[in-house]
């Protein structure tokens, strides 16, 4: 059972997370929030507040009809689990702190969104709603580019600094275990000898664990995302989980060039928890 959380503006390119997210619940059981931030601030004359008050409850009315009609065009796509909440909710704080504060009312287990844009996960890191999300929430954010199909979590690759591996792989296993996923453990060593005790560690990590289905892969290469970019590609991955540390190895592995637009930005989504 998971209770998920997705953030959407009503667009065609917000359809693919909340489809995503329509799948996952239909496998694990659980329920699905479809939820609408609108931003407003309240003006500082007595006045113009009630004017406001006024125009917000029309606007407010307005996009419930909208998410909840938005909800039903998708419904004839794909089967929504029962019942699905629809909320809109105006804040006059940032989109970030008003989802993380309706994830907590909602005891959310995952949030879904959406990446826009030709650029993929590439646009997550310079700079969207996204990317603030996945730095700040203490829920795990699943990232899906516009393109993504969902198929199951098939292979998932998970991309460690061995800083915590066990605490790490636990908390990913109680995601895909009901998918019967393969974890594909990842490190990139810059030397031989250094590949040589990581090849150690994760061995000894998965040995530890339970769940049968892992695979610990070391790879040598000094270019980090050059390597994992061809892993990825090689083992048909159908995720990248990621760890965030306060986004420092994120960073390194995605901000890159614009002009380096890697295809897998675009087809498989980012799982990413915040230490």
């Amino acid at each position: 059972m998971v209770n998920i959380l997705v953030p959407t503006d009503l667009s065609e390119l917000s359809k693919a997370s909340v489809q995503y997210a329509v799948k996952i619940v239909n496998k694990l059981g659980g329920t699905l929030t479809l939820l609408h931030v609108m931003t407003m601030l309240s003006p500082t004359r007595t006045a113009m507040r009630q004017r406001a008050k006024a125009l917000e409850k029309e606007l407010v009315e307005t996009a419930q009809e909208d998410l909840e009609a938005f909800a039903h065009s998708l419904s004839k796509q794909v089967k929504f689990p029962d019942p699905i909440r629809c909320r809109v909710v105006v804040s006059a704080s940032s989109f970030t702190d008003t989802v993380r504060k309706e994830a907590r009312k909602q005891h959310t287990g995952l949030i879904v969104m959406g990446t826009h844009g030709a650029s993929g996960l590439q646009k997550v890191v310079l700079g969207s709603n996204t990317t603030t999300l996945i730095s700040a929430s203490a829920v795990p954010v699943l990232a899906v580019p516009e393109a993504a199909a969902f198929k199951g979590f098939r292979n998932m690759i998970y991309a460690t600094d061995m800083r915590h591996l066990d605490k790490e792989l636990k908390m990913l296993i109680s995601y895909v275990e009901n998918f019967n996923t393969t974890i594909h453990m990842v490190h990139i060593a810059s030397s031989g000898r250094q590949a040589v005790v990581a090849e150690e560690k994760l061995e000894e990590a998965a040995a530890r664990s339970e769940y049968k289905k892992i695979v610990t892969i070391v790879l040598v290469d000094t270019n980090l995302d050059t390597a994992l970019d061809q892993y990825i590609e090689n083992s048909k991955a159908d995720v990248l989980a990621m760890f965030t540390h306060g986004l420092s190895f994120y960073e390194k592995l995605f901000n890159r060039s614009l002009t380096r637009r890697m295809a897998f930005h675009v087809k498989i989504p980012l799982l990413a928890f915040k230490h």
